[in-house]
């Protein structure tokens, strides 16, 4: 097994990742030949449409029934095949530090990127890593191959959150920089102002990248379980309040639906799909029965 990789996925993970394939539901543009559809026209693959031929065309792709039609010369195109790109930008803010019975949300974060970088090279296509906070704190352009899985691994493992949360710069620095059609898949506590976010998101989809949202959370996000008058403090102002958990969870639960309503129905107005995840739930599993869905909507 590859370091952290070995390090971050369990036995549990691997045996559900067995057989998982990470695809786009769209055309993708990439450097190798492979499984996946891309808007390239060659002569192989499936059809994608005709176009008048021109001297030096090959003449075994003449369509001779178009030419009994019209009387004239026409070629069929196609839509070669191509390896995917997937490129994972990981939340690594301070935010992302906060776990209260299961570990942390970064943890799981880095749990869920492992996964998901190590079922896409096992189908030999190429995986990017970006971890960032309020900038890009690692970047690794996408590759293929056991040592660049390693080097994924490793840094996942081996980060720890800090600084604050800025998901919608980074983001659309990010979809500057990615000029391939891809895979794109964002993974954070999306903590920062969701219309920000949205327009960074809408960014990803003009360029025509395939987008996918894990959006991560510690169970005690949701569920405010908390009893005792205590400090609850900002993990990334260190700000400080001393209240009665009683007298706000009708409130703050109600904020936190109405928050996570709102970040679904902004995925889907964009076609991006959403996936809300706690650390509860074991990240391979979890990867499993999204592509799954995924699959049978439809590519």
């Amino acid at each position: 097994m590859h370091d952290g990789i070995a390090r971050l996925l369990t036995r549990q993970d691997l045996g559900a990742l067995r057989n998982v394939t990470v695809s786009s539901r769209f055309t993708v543009e990439g450097n190798l030949q492979g499984a996946h559809r891309s808007p390239l026209k060659g002569f192989s693959i499936e059809f994608a449409d005709y176009r008048q031929y021109v001297r030096g065309d090959d003449l075994r792709h003449l369509d001779w029934k178009v030419y009994g039609k019209n009387e004239r010369l026409y070629v069929r195109q196609y839509e070669e095949e191509c390896n995917l790109r997937v490129y994972l930008l990981v939340d690594a803010s301070k935010s992302m530090a906060f776990g209260h019975d299961a570990g942390s949300k970064y943890a799981f974060a880095a749990r869920l990127a492992a996964g998901l970088a190590y079922a896409t090279v096992q189908q030999q296509d190429s995986v990017g890593l970006t971890l960032f906070d309020e900038k890009v704190r690692f970047e690794v352009p996408a590759r293929s191959g056991r040592e660049h899985l390693r080097v994924i691994g490793n840094r996942l493992a081996d980060t720890q959150p800090a600084d604050h949360t800025q998901v919608a710069d980074t983001l659309h620095r990010l979809a500057e920089k990615v000029r391939r059609r891809a895979l794109v898949v964002v993974i954070s506590d999306l903590f920062d102002d969701l219309e920000r976010v949205q327009r960074a998101l809408a960014h990803f989809r003009r360029r025509r990248h395939d987008v996918i949202v894990y959006h991560v959370l510690d169970p005690a996000e949701v569920e405010f379980p908390f009893h005792d008058v205590g400090n609850f403090e900002d993990l990334e102002t260190g700000q400080r309040v001393m209240t009665d958990p009683r007298e706000i969870r009708t409130a703050y639960q109600q904020a936190m639906a109405e928050f996570l309503t709102a970040c679904a129905k902004t995925c889907a107005g964009l076609d991006i799909d959403y996936v809300l995840c706690t650390t509860r739930q074991a990240p391979g599993d979890l990867i499993r029965s999204h592509l799954a869905r995924r699959a049978k909507r439809g590519k």
